[in-house]
């Protein structure tokens, strides 16, 4: 039975495996796999379903947003959450995440602090072919760093399955995301989202994104949901991207409307820095 020390403990300890495997893989691909010490942004933001392309070797990624959401009577949750991402091998890389200031807006008063950690690591498992999508996991565990009351005070945990395809003008990403949130009498909630998130290519270097997404009932106070998600990224340069849109609550459970603004920038490829101090 899987408890929330024994979950983490397992993903990393596949870790190591994992980085054997791409090991592999770059053996045997060339003898210097980030060679070319490209630095662009691979942009996640701002769907809820990852892609299965990692943040290129070597690169630190800065991805920043601020959401503002109505779940319905009177209330209002806002937030501004950032993080970083660090491509460590073409096919691996890894996440840090936080919610840098949360408010809650509810007819029994304002709360306002700082937000949950989420650090995760991602594994591209196969490249896409011509009939054939590529496919990947991403593991996420949530430190409870929140300030009292914004938070549950729990470790949580989420495995997500994705594949990516790209069809015409058209990219898809879709992700099955089995979620285990912990309970203050120990033990899990467990609870399943699902997001299929699609990607147009326009004119004048905008992107259009739309998403269906949502989560199964977590418990009797959390039920299922399902939301739609409308939004355009704006490509400035390689390295740096704009993206806003709005959320629109599709079953009576969902968050009636969330509108959200963020950023994607490429900082640079720290292994090209420590090239040029030798």
């Amino acid at each position: 039975m899987l408890t929330s020390q024994r979950l983490p403990k397992l993903v990393f300890a596949l870790l190591p495996c994992l980085l054997n495997l791409s090991g592999s893989y770059a053996s045997a691909a060339s003898a210097n796999p980030c060679a070319s010490l490209e630095v662009a942004s691979v942009v996640s933001r701002p769907t809820i379903a990852n892609a299965t392309d990692t943040t290129l070797c070597g690169v630190i990624e800065a991805e920043y947003g601020f959401d503002s959401i109505w779940p319905g009577a009177g209330s209002r949750h806002d937030d501004f959450t950032g993080g970083l991402r660090f491509g460590i091998t073409p096919r691996l890389d890894l996440h840090w995440a936080s919610g840098d200031y949360v408010n809650f807006d509810t007819i029994e008063g304002i709360q306002r602090g700082f937000g949950d950690t989420w650090l995760g690591v991602k594994y591209r498992l196969s490249s896409q072919a011509k009939k054939r999508p590529a496919f990947a996991l991403y593991y996420q565990i949530k430190i409870p760093s929140a300030a009292f009351g914004l938070g549950s005070g729990e470790v949580d945990h989420s495995i997500a399955l994705i594949a990516s395809k790209d069809v015409r003008r058209v990219h898809f990403d879709f992700n099955v995301i089995p979620s285990f949130i912990g309970r203050a009498g120990g033990g899990f909630d467990y609870n399943t989202g699902f997001a299929c998130a699609s990607w147009l290519t326009l004119p004048r270097r905008f992107t259009l994104v739309m998403e269906p997404y949502g989560y199964t009932s977590l418990n009797a106070g959390t039920p299922a949901y399902a939301s739609l998600m409308t939004g355009v990224s704006y490509r400035v340069n390689r390295r740096f991207y704009l993206d806003t849109g709005i959320d629109t609550g599709v079953s009576h459970a969902a968050p009636h409307k969330r509108v959200y603004a963020g950023m994607t920038y490429a900082i640079g490829n720290l292994y090209q820095w420590f090239q040029l101090r030798r």
